[in-house]
């Protein structure tokens, strides 16, 4: 990056305190993921000012939304970094089970920062959008998706994705599905919207991850 490219110190700054008081909050949900943290004690832990997370974020949900955003660029990087081979189909399976092991490092701060968008805003969030991009990004250029279903599909598909994954997500966090459970869980939603645009020589291939999915469906929770 030339100087020309790079950001003004005052947004470089900016930047980096925002990314203190995350770091902090992240540390806060992992000693108590109930997400019961004061904005004093984030302060304290950032190790900034007591009006500093208000002055960068304005609210603690905001804080939340923040870093449910980087969890999606989390997400991102590792995929970008993995580069897994294959069509759309390959790389939607891929991103899926990607996400999931990120989420299972630390599955209980991920399920308190999940879980917080749930909670009413007064000021919508990015999140939905940032979610369908990463799904978009899977999909590339929807290789292995029949030619008169791909129009059709680069235009919702990657939102259905997203919405198929917060929905399992948002059963995890709920303990409806085990964090063992969750990967499948995805992968079975993701096969059936696929499945709908796949050319014709991938239906076999998704029929069958289907059908194998569905034989290893425990017929019941085990008690807790």
């Amino acid at each position: 990056m030339t100087d020309a490219e790079r950001p003004p110190l005052r947004e470089r700054n900016r930047q980096m305190v925002r990314e203190l008081v995350l770091d902090a909050a992240e540390r806060l949900l992992g000693r108590d993921t109930t997400a019961d943290f004061s904005m004093r004690s984030l302060a304290a832990e950032a190790g900034v000012g007591f009006a500093t997370p208000f002055n960068h974020f304005g609210s603690k949900n905001a804080i939340m939304q923040a870093l449910s955003e980087r969890v999606i660029a989390r997400m991102r990087t590792r995929f970008e970094s993995e580069a897994p081979a294959g069509d759309a189909i390959d790389r939607v399976l891929a991103m899926g089970r990607i996400g999931i092991s990120l989420l299972l490092e630390q599955p209980g701060v991920y399920k308190a920062v999940v879980g917080s968008l749930g909670v009413v805003s007064p000021e919508p969030s990015v999140v939905r959008q940032r979610s369908s991009e990463l799904w978009a990004l899977a999909l590339g250029d929807l290789s292995g998706l029949a030619g008169e279903t791909a129009g059709l599909a680069g235009g919702m598909l990657a939102e259905q994705l997203a919405f198929s994954f917060r929905g399992c997500l948002s059963f995890w966090i709920a303990g409806e599905l085990s964090d063992g459970e969750l990967a499948q869980a995805f992968a079975a939603g993701a096969g059936a919207l696929l499945l709908g645009f796949a050319e014709p020589r991938r239906r076999p291939h998704l029929l069958a991850h289907l059908r194998d999915g569905q034989a290893h469906r425990p017929s019941s929770r085990p008690d807790d």
